[in-house]
């Protein structure tokens, strides 16, 4: 299941969200969040604000007005 989330996601340029994945893939949000938490620490997947930027880079995470109103997306990384 964690190759087919990676596949789904080599072909969203901008990325998407947990509950675009989820829906997706037809799972429960708290599965693929723990698969994508998986990911992001490995190094497979980066979080992305709505703005393209890098979160993990930011360091404003916390008071991040953006991710309030529209959360994280993933995206491949490399």
């Amino acid at each position: 299941m964690l190759s087919q989330l990676v596949n789904l996601l080599e072909n969203k340029k901008d990325g998407l969200s947990l509950f675009e994945i989820s829906r997706l893939m037809n799972a429960q949000p708290s599965a693929v969040r723990a698969m994508l938490e998986l990911l992001v620490q490995k190094g497979r997947l980066a979080e992305v604000g709505p703005d393209g930027k890098v979160c993990a880079a930011c360091g404003l995470e916390s008071n991040c007005q953006l991710l309030a109103l529209k959360g994280k997306r993933y995206v491949v990384c490399g």
